[in-house]
């Protein structure tokens, strides 16, 4: 299938194929891969502009992240940029179409991230725009960024009703429990389909994979930041005036 063309970024790339063999293609291209929020990001951005040919490349497909869902014992753990997924290649394991965690894994996950309990959450269904807006899943989806997930949602819901007359969208469709920690792909579905956000198909059929260049520095920079731990003052400011350096760079 053709995709069509966006241009709110410049330099990009759509790989389409078994995420297994499509993500290394993209990570030996130099390119990083969306995020969930990134797709909310764009989304808006193309409602914003009006443009019919943006709407259809952003809005009319599914787009599949580099954002993973850990879940075991009726726990999950939504983790962005997910770098299992990232290093993710054809020897990896998989069980029932979730890549299989170690317990060394998930345990640390569930340091770095909130664990939700699976029974507090309303999925499997889709939602009303302010059961969209108190999800816990969709805030984490969304990177605590409250604003922009109130803001999708308003936009999500405003054009749906428009095309299709649906009043309930974004719903969240997981995976069942399995007896060991596996972690799933999360995905956002097109506005047809609701536009749910969806961590359970197989991750060994045909996904929609997005590599751009150069757009996500700051954030692979702040990662680096939060993993070294650079609490002192002159090496914080060293980081910025880096991160600024090569931004500038970018931009020409």
């Amino acid at each position: 299938m053709k995709t069509s063309k966006t241009s709110l970024i410049q330099d990009y790339k759509v790989f389409e194929g078994r995420y297994n063999s499509q993500m290394p293609l993209l990570v030996q291209e130099g390119l990083t891969p969306l995020t969930i929020k990134d797709v909310m990001q764009y989304r808006l951005q193309a409602i914003q502009s009006k443009d019919k040919d943006e709407m259809n490349f952003w809005l009319n497909k599914y787009w599949d992240t580099i954002d993973g869902l850990a879940y075991h014992d009726n726990k999950l753990i939504v983790v962005p940029n997910s770098q299992e997924l990232f290093n993710i290649n054809q020897d990896s394991k998989f069980s029932n179409g979730s890549l299989i965690l170690n317990d060394e894994q998930y345990k640390e996950l569930s340091k770095k991230h909130e664990v939700i309990e699976r029974n507090k959450i309303v999925s499997g269904k889709d939602l009303t725009k302010e059961q969209v807006k108190q999800h816990p899943i969709w805030l984490k989806l969304a990177q605590e960024d409250r604003a922009l997930l109130n803001e999708y949602t308003d936009a999500i819901f405003s054009k749906t009703k428009e095309f299709y007359n649906y009043d309930k969208n974004m719903g969240i469709y997981l995976s069942n429990d399995q007896e060991n920690p596996v972690m799933h792909v999360w995905y956002l579905g097109d506005l047809y389909d609701w536009s749910n956000a969806v961590a359970r198909y197989d991750s060994l059929v045909d996904y929609r994979l997005l590599g751009m260049r150069g757009q996500n520095l700051g954030s692979t920079l702040e990662k680096i930041a939060l993993k070294e731990k650079l609490t002192n003052p002159s090496k914080s400011q060293k980081a910025i005036r880096m991160y600024k350096s090569i931004m500038e760079k970018v931009r020409w």
